[in-house]
């Protein structure tokens, strides 16, 4: 249980918190948004929209959470631009957006419906999120769209997982964390279908 006597500035990690401690929580957390995504009704367009929500901004967050397992010779070799000395959360961040176009997707959704609106240079305008008015299948279905083409949000969030599992993988951080096989890991070939739709962040 964290100390709530810890004065302001030197608060236990996960301090502010629900039961999450680490990455792997995280992780878990996101693979439940998933799974509630993908249990809710499709003629059910809120909740559907609403896991959405939730799976933009869990997945983005993993960042902040993923930087401080990270040790820091790993900082180092995984920040953009390369540091001069220990790099920073903000340096890891703008390699995960130019190394995974499916998180820099999750960049803009979570950053625009958390705060209503993107003010800062990163906003890109041809990035927005809705709700599929197709028929059948694809009615209901939350999408990314990238100017005029649709993205599967689902599939967006679940690459993004891949992603972070696989570079937990290579990085060796939390090893004890069970990783998805390599054969299911679409986020190599999903992630270069991004790129030719929306290019990397410079």
């Amino acid at each position: 249980m964290a100390d709530v006597n810890s004065s302001a500035g030197d608060e236990q990690r996960g301090q502010k918190v629900f039961l999450l401690r680490d990455t792997r929580d995280l992780l878990k957390k996101l693979r439940f948004e998933l799974q509630q995504m993908s249990l809710t009704a499709r003629h059910d367009v809120e909740a559907r929209a609403y896991h959405a929500f939730n799976c933009a901004i869990t997945a983005w967050h993993v960042t902040d959470w993923l930087w401080h397992d990270m040790p820091l010779e790993v900082r180092k070799q995984v920040s953009d631009p390369p540091p001069e000395q220990n790099g920073s959360l903000q340096d890891f961040q703008n390699y995960t957006r130019k190394d995974c176009p499916a998180l820099a997707l999750c960049y803009q959704i979570a950053t625009g419906s958390k705060h209503c609106r993107m003010k800062n240079t990163r906003a890109d305008a041809s990035v927005a999120a809705g709700v599929s008015e197709g028929e059948e299948y694809e009615y209901g279905n939350p999408v990314i769209l990238i100017g005029d083409e649709a993205q599967d949000a689902q599939r967006v969030f679940y690459v993004a997982l891949c992603w972070y599992e696989r570079f937990m993988k290579q990085w060796n951080i939390l090893p004890e964390e069970p990783f998805i096989p390599h054969s299911d890991d679409p986020s190599r070939t999903e992630n270069e279908r991004l790129r030719q739709v929306r290019p990397s962040e410079k």
